[in-house]
């Protein structure tokens, strides 16, 4: 009996360490915008195309992650609560009725990095263990 114990004790205790995290996704901007933080709600506009500009009065420059990859659904679920078919399918009535452009789809994290790091006023969402000092921090999503 006491031998059983142990065995399921390891068992969970392996488990639980062979299970992914799932890492925070960081939305991300160009060093140089002043702009110092955002809110969900503020991020839902943006992605919606209802909020075009910042704060401070410029346009953003909006990217997304690739079609089909994880991260992607997972920020349109937690910031839109919306799959990614729908949000494809709201955005392509948006270009067609008021011809607002789609966000730039980029490839992976290290893409999104790169294209927000050499373009002020861009916005975009990595994992977090993507991130480095090239971009500045505007929310952490858990």
């Amino acid at each position: 009996m006491r031998m059983q114990k142990y065995v399921f004790f390891f068992l969970l205790l392996f488990l639980s360490a062979t299970l992914p995290v799932q890492a925070q996704i960081v939305v991300i901007t160009h060093n140089s915008n002043p702009i110092p933080g955002l809110t969900v709600e503020e991020l839902g506009r943006i992605y919606l195309g209802k909020q075009k500009k910042f704060t401070n009065g410029e346009y953003i420059k909006l990217s997304s992650q690739a079609p089909g990859s994880v991260i992607r659904k997972r920020f349109f679920k937690e910031v839109l609560d919306m799959s990614e078919d729908k949000v494809d399918r709201y955005w392509a009535k948006r270009k067609y009725v008021r011809n607002v452009p789609f966000p730039v789809k980029l490839k992976g994290d290290a893409a999104v990095k790169a294209w927000v790091a050499s373009t002020p006023n861009s916005l975009g969402y990595i994992d977090s263990g993507s991130l480095d000092h090239s971009v500045k921090i505007l929310l952490i999503l858990p």
